[in-house]
């Protein structure tokens, strides 16, 4: 492995890399090139410090982010196959349940629901739960990813119950946990929360993981929740070099979560720590870095720092006042026009705003004038109906206790399989004590079902059978294509409404599938699914093409565009404020806006 050099470095970014061990907090201000630093830090403990990539992890926030980072410390240590792990939270904390699993009840072939499958399994238990007042699902729902971001386990949240709305919630969350359980199901929150449990109750398994984490970087720290600061302490904890970068000015995701405490109290938890502030600026004019100072130097959570830069004033700061919405609207397509013209491409316009609601109007102004826009947020490829159907089968194949894939496969395409028979494989599979799935093999001796669904049913499980067989090692593709070639899915698609585009989707599909098992070889159905799970926005950004692109503002962070609007900021709107907690929303607000 070759030396590093560090001449693109400036003094600052040169000091946070040769940092002795130990714990590190590096405060990068917007546009301060803390990437390149982080990138350089894992570069030069590898190849000056004797770091070993198998002992280095490196964790962020996106799988884009993780893949860039990748990439980066290929090009510069030169080794692609001695590269360390850059993982997200979430993939991280995937891998080792994987390997762990047992360890907490799971088999290492559980499935990661998605945000709208766990919001449809809170529904089931609330049907089953049979509450005189039962709260909306969504209430539910996020009420437990409140606990779970805050490391509350169920029986912890019934303890601290003080009211009965609370003591209902504790209960659902426990029978929540129980349902997934029962389907071998894990959710988002989950992958943390188990995780934390595991490193807290076997410490030989945690000092597992420590020895994997001998450096462990962490980026975007403003960013991590409370069940994310902890796994870090623990995975620390061992060798105590930990290296995290962060801005608490870029903090703006406190409604998910996260606590801005973790990076303005590093100090406090590790008194021995080394602080290094990135104050140069690279991305943005004098103008704007002073207009973006000028609205968070009012801010009281935050550290002192002062952003410069050496590259020009650039253009003025330019305001529109609008009479109505639809005027702003009107202003802002008419701008984009005029940009256009001129020779700006559409691809480096971009609108934010605080809230999707917004879109409908800047989107109508937009087609007025046949201008193509993208926007960022909407239903992602992998929620589409007909690739969820196909994701269906595949975690029913990997995982035979996941009843919420079972039920979707089942009516895709319909096999005359209603609900009434649905209700009967339950009863069925509480009675044997068995998964549904092994329920409908057993339908042709019960006299409740109708002998043409019972052969139906058997004739779906024998036929899930035969696709289990040998999966692990098959290549994804190749179980995609039995799927759609036995089942008749391609025609069932084509006679759907917009049948064309979802037999597109299919296309994309397999697409997908045969470049996952060029990349990873055959057997990858387990990885395969992960990844379908873990991917989020972010990572699809770049489908936006040669288009203006639409986001709220808490899509942007780490974005870069040429030009930008920001739409709406108007009292109550932008600053977007509940009276209950002025004081830490307008501070959240103001970072929102610095970060745009």
């Amino acid at each position: 492995m070759s030396s590093i050099s560090l001449d693109d470095l400036n003094p600052a970014q040169c000091a946070a890399v040769l940092a002795p061990d130990g714990p590190i907090l590096i405060l990068a201000g917007a546009g301060s090139g803390k990437t390149r630093v982080l990138t350089y830090r894992i570069a030069y403990l590898l190849a000056e410090r004797g770091a070993t990539a198998q002992r280095t992890l490196a964790v962020t926030f996106t799988n884009k982010a993780a893949g860039e980072m990748r990439e980066r410390i290929a090009a510069m240590v030169g080794e692609s196959n001695n590269l360390p792990w850059v993982s997200t939270f979430h993939a991280l904390c995937a891998r080792v349940l994987r390997q762990e699993a047992q360890l907490l009840g799971y088999t290492r072939n559980f499935t990661i629901l998605d945000e709208s499958d766990a919001l449809a399994t809170i529904r089931r238990v609330l049907d089953e739960a049979h509450l005189t007042d039962s709260p909306p699902p969504e209430t539910v729902r996020a009420r437990i990813d409140q606990a779970k971001n805050e490391a509350i386990f169920p029986e912890q949240l019934a303890n601290a119950a003080a009211s009965t709305r609370e003591r209902t919630m504790a209960e659902l969350y426990a029978l929540y946990q129980q349902r997934l359980r029962e389907m071998n199901s894990m959710d988002f929150g989950d992958l943390l929360l188990l995780v934390y449990r595991l490193f807290e109750t076997d410490r030989e398994a945690l000092r597992r993981w420590q020895r994997r984490a001998e450096h462990l970087l962490v980026d975007e720290y403003q960013d991590t929740n409370r069940v994310q600061y902890l796994l870090v302490r623990a995975l620390s904890a061992a060798s105590g070099n930990l290296c995290v970068v962060g801005d608490e000015d870029q903090s703006i995701y406190r409604w998910r979560g996260a606590d801005i405490r973790n990076i303005l109290d590093f100090e406090r938890d590790f008194p021995e720590a080394l602080i290094f502030k990135l104050e140069q600026n690279y991305r943005s004019t004098k103008t704007i870095l002073a207009a973006a100072g000028t609205v968070i130097q009012h801010n009281r959570e935050r550290k002192p720092k002062q952003l410069w830069t050496e590259n020009a004033s650039g253009e003025p700061v330019t305001y529109y006042t609008g009479l109505t919405e639809r005027d702003e609207a009107d202003y802002t397509a008419r701008e984009i026009a005029r940009l256009i013209g001129e020779g700006v491409r559409p691809a480096d316009i971009v609108v934010f705003y605080r809230v999707n609601a917004q879109s409908r109007v800047l989107e109508e102004a937009l087609v007025r004038r046949r201008l193509p826009y993208y926007v960022v947020g909407g239903l992602r490829f992998y929620d589409q109906r007909e690739i969820k159907d196909l994701i269906a089968y595949l975690r029913v194949i990997a995982n035979p206790a996941d009843d919420l894939s079972l039920e979707r496969a089942i009516g895709a395409p319909p096999r005359g399989i209603g609900a009434k028979t649905l209700e009967i494989i339950a009863e069925v599979a509480a009675r044997d004590q068995v998964s549904r799935f092994e329920a409908m093999g057993r339908l042709e001796t019960e006299s409740r079902v109708a002998l043409r669904t019972a052969k139906q049913a058997s004739s779906f499980y024998s036929w899930m059978r035969d696709l289990m067989g040998g999966a692990e090692s098959k290549p994804v593709r190749a179980i995609l294509d039995q799927i759609v070639t036995q089942s008749g899915f391609d025609n069932y698609l084509a006679n759907l409404a917009d049948g064309r585009t979802r037999q597109q989707n299919l296309s994309e599909m397999l697409a997908a599938a045969t470049a996952f098992d060029a990349e990873y070889g055959a057997g990858g159905l387990g990885d395969f699914l992960e990844r379908v799970a873990l991917v989020n926005d972010a990572d699809q950004l770049a489908s936006a093409g040669g288009r203006v692109t639409l986001m709220t503002l808490h899509t942007s962070k780490g974005l870069e565009y040429p030009v930008v609007f920001i739409a709406g900021m108007e009292e109550g709107l932008f600053p977007h404020i509940r009276p209950q907690d002025v004081t830490h929303e307008i501070e959240e607000e103001r970072r929102l806006c610095y970060v745009g």
